[in-house]
């Protein structure tokens, strides 16, 4: 019974020099804030009213640390033996190697006309595709015409990958991972990660932010600005207009001249022309025909490719 008897002592000595209601008062207000849990600290420069960002240089590091992370997730997205991941990798290979592919077909004439061999197995191997086409062969079709083409130059036999799928939900999925990544390394939440991102584009912008811009904001963002501006996906304009007033790269050599032909050999040359095209009207109309097929696909690559072969079918012996 003792403590009891010790609680009502304190009551009562309580009771003797404070009112009842402030008594009340107090204990309510001991119990609410040992109920209250404490707020947590936010990261420095996140909005603690929930308002707004403000840019230290510290946020700044986060967010680009963020950025490093989001990228090194997509590529391991990327680089993962899954349909997304072989299909990121195909398409990538398919974009490098179309440059390079359209600069041999620009001098893909010049070269046949001076390599027979090389002409021979171009044609070749095209007429095998035809001949597979014919029988209902489809993949062997494809499969010669690729072929044919890495004959112009291995770049041209890339193909295009067939999208899989499912690759709208695995982009979808890719991103919520780069999100993901993003985030923890900053240690914000989306509406911080967009709240601060507004604010730094809005200062490489020049423009205003909501709630006006400190200079010590400012000098954040300026001491990283080429950072950011990547990590943002800005262009640097000088780099642009150096890149057009660079004086453009010695061109491949020419291949040499065909002997001009006099007034009196255009008739003649024009004459070699059509009997070429009267000996082989069944393989040039089958050429024609591929031709507009490749047209209506959308393949310009096989179309350029089978139009070569005309041409060289064409003008066979008529320069000499």
């Amino acid at each position: 019974m003792r403590p009891f008897r010790l609680l009502v002592a304190v009551l009562v000595a309580l009771a003797a020099s404070t009112p009842a209601a402030a008594q009340f008062g107090k204990i309510k207000d001991a119990l609410n804030k040992k109920a209250e849990p404490k707020p947590a600290t936010p990261p420095a420069g996140a909005p603690a009213d929930g308002g707004m960002v403000v840019l230290t240089p510290e946020v700044v590091d986060r967010l680009l640390a963020g950025g490093k992370a989001a990228l090194a997730e997509r590529e391991k997205a990327a680089k993962e033996d899954t349909p997304y991941g072989r299909y990121m990798r195909a398409k990538a290979a398919y974009e490098v190697a179309q440059p390079k592919c359209q600069a041999a077909q620009a001098t893909w004439v010049q070269r046949a006309a001076a390599d027979e061999k090389l002409v021979n197995r171009y044609t070749a191997l095209l007429e095998k595709a035809m001949a597979a086409q014919q029988k209902g062969d489809m993949a062997g079709y494809e499969a010669g015409t690729y072929e044919a083409l890495g004959v112009i130059d291995p770049s041209c036999a890339v193909r295009d990958p067939k999208q899989p799928a499912d690759l709208y939900d695995a982009q979808r999925a890719t991103e919520e991972r780069v999100n993901k990544a993003k985030l923890g390394a900053t240690g914000l939440t989306d509406r911080e990660y967009g709240l601060a991102s507004d604010r730094i584009i809005a200062i490489l912008n020049g423009a205003d932010a909501p709630g006006g811009v400190s200079p010590s904001e400012k000098s954040a963002v300026s001491a990283r600005d080429a950072e950011l501006k990547a990590l943002y996906g800005f262009r640097d304009p000088r780099a642009e207009r150096a890149a057009k007033q660079a004086p453009a790269p010695d061109p491949t050599p020419a291949p040499a001249p065909v002997q001009a032909q006099t007034p009196t050999a255009v008739p003649a040359v024009n004459q070699c022309m059509v009997d070429n095209v009267q000996k082989n009207e069944a393989k040039v109309k089958a050429l024609g025909d591929r031709g507009a097929a490749a047209q209506q696909a959308g393949n310009t690559q096989l179309m350029m490719a089978i139009a070569d072969s005309i041409m060289q079918i064409q003008m066979a012996g008529c320069n000499k």
